[in-house]
């Protein structure tokens, strides 16, 4: 089962139908949005094998400049239950998600739309990478990331950030 109320942190073991339902969402997002983008890649810890992850998909979309998101339907994507997260204020990266229930906030899906090439993209897949290389280094994630759950399961927010250092020494290791 995919998805969580806003706020709750929650992890389930692996699940290798994962990699099969962001293949559905992707040719989903290709019919909606595909002239507007270049890649789209499976990111985030249901894309790493082998470790528990919060039932959510997050998703890579590489646009050529960040002034495409503004060509991007957002009337096709509402009825695709996406929507654009325009409170989440990031440099460089426009946010949207999937609900399946929109009363709970139930997210399922999560759409990071960056600079196809750019930092935030060399960032996510070289992370996902090195995990799905690193087995070890994985397992210890996940163990940091079950811990962090029993710490903070109803903040979403304290609960990424403290995973922030972990990711953070990862990806020094590609400056090497």
């Amino acid at each position: 089962m995919l998805g969580l109320n806003k706020d709750v942190v929650a992890l389930m073991p692996h699940d290798e139908e994962w990699k099969a339902l962001f293949e559905q969402e992707k040719l989903l997002l290709e019919s909606l949005i595909g002239k507007h983008v270049v890649d789209i890649q499976h990111i985030g810890s249901t894309a790493i094998a082998g470790i528990a992850a919060k039932p959510m998909i997050d998703i890579l979309i590489g646009v050529r400049s960040m002034d495409n998101v503004k060509h991007f339907d957002k009337d096709k994507l509402k009825d695709a239950d996406i929507y654009h997260l325009g409170r989440v204020e990031i440099e460089g990266k426009a946010v949207f998600a999937k609900f399946s229930n929109l009363d709970e906030l139930t997210k399922t899906h999560v759409y990071h739309v960056v600079e196809y090439g750019g930092d935030w993209w060399k960032q996510h897949t070289f992370f996902r990478d090195y995990l799905n290389g690193n087995p070890d280094v994985a397992r210890r994630y996940e163990s940091l990331k079950k811990g962090l759950t029993l710490q903070y399961p109803d903040n979403e927010r304290q609960y990424t950030d403290a995973k922030k250092m972990f990711v953070d020494e990862v990806l020094k290791l590609a400056e090497m």
